[in-house]
């Protein structure tokens, strides 16, 4: 299995934490949230990662310069933004032959995601790809889906003003080997996986429900709240 973990942006919410660091370096208890997802995808059985770069690039370089897990992981630079589906499919030769993670790296997940793992080995023959989602108390600020009685995704309203929902997109896929060669073949333009290739995806995507605790941490409050979480969780 492989992986993209989508660690790009600015993280302009969270100044003035990201003046001079990076998002995906934020940490989430004793771990910056990179390594949250390193060694939980590793566990899993990944073993090739790409890391897409852009803001304050040089700091996640020399992070992962000096990490354990360097010799499975490529970094791709994006000197502009590429939007997500475009650094998808930027890569898809590197990662087009195997089943493959795409992790929006500002998600913290408790979850082991083992569970994820097998609803994916298990979806139904129409899907080709599997979509964590998760319960969320502000569904406005979510792409909220709706799915039938297969927990095949039928429906999907990013951050609409009324959701016909709480069911939200945890941007944690997982694509098949199969999906990531049809990619290869389109024509069309992509910008954003959200916008462009979920969409795209309906009646074709399972959902995986995790239960356990998921955040966003890209505002000083969510960041603030998971790592309380973390420390608490710890203590038990």
């Amino acid at each position: 299995m492989k992986a993209l973990l989508l660690a790009a942006g600015f993280g302009t919410r969270l100044h003035p934490l990201t003046q001079n660091t990076p998002k995906c370096l934020m940490r989430v208890g004793d771990k910056p949230m990179l390594d949250h997802w390193l060694y939980k995808l590793e566990r899993l059985g990944v073993t090739e990662f790409i890391i897409n770069t852009h803001y304050l690039a040089e700091k996640v370089h020399d992070f992962i310069d000096s990490h354990s897990l360097k010799s499975k992981i490529k970094l791709s630079f994006e000197p502009k933004l590429l939007g997500t589906a475009n650094t998808l499919i930027r890569n898809l030769d590197a990662l087009k032959n195997d089943d493959c993670f795409i992790v929006h790296v500002d998600n913290y997940c408790a979850d082991t995601l083992d569970k994820m793992i097998e609803q994916f080995r298990r979806r139904p023959q129409t899907c080709v790809a599997t979509m964590l989602v998760f319960h969320t108390n502000r569904p406005t600020e979510c792409g909220i889906i709706e799915y039938d009685h297969n927990k095949i995704v039928t429906g999907f309203y990013e951050k609409v003003v009324s959701p016909p929902s709480n069911v939200a997109n945890g941007a944690v896929y997982l694509f098949s080997e199969t999906y990531l060669h049809q990619l290869q073949q389109q024509k069309v333009l992509l910008t954003d996986i959200s916008i462009d290739i979920i969409p795209t995806l309906l009646g074709k995507m399972n959902c995986y429900f995790t239960h356990d605790y998921f955040q966003d941490i890209g505002k000083p409050e969510t960041l603030d709240h998971a790592n309380k979480w973390y420390m608490a969780a710890l203590s038990k």
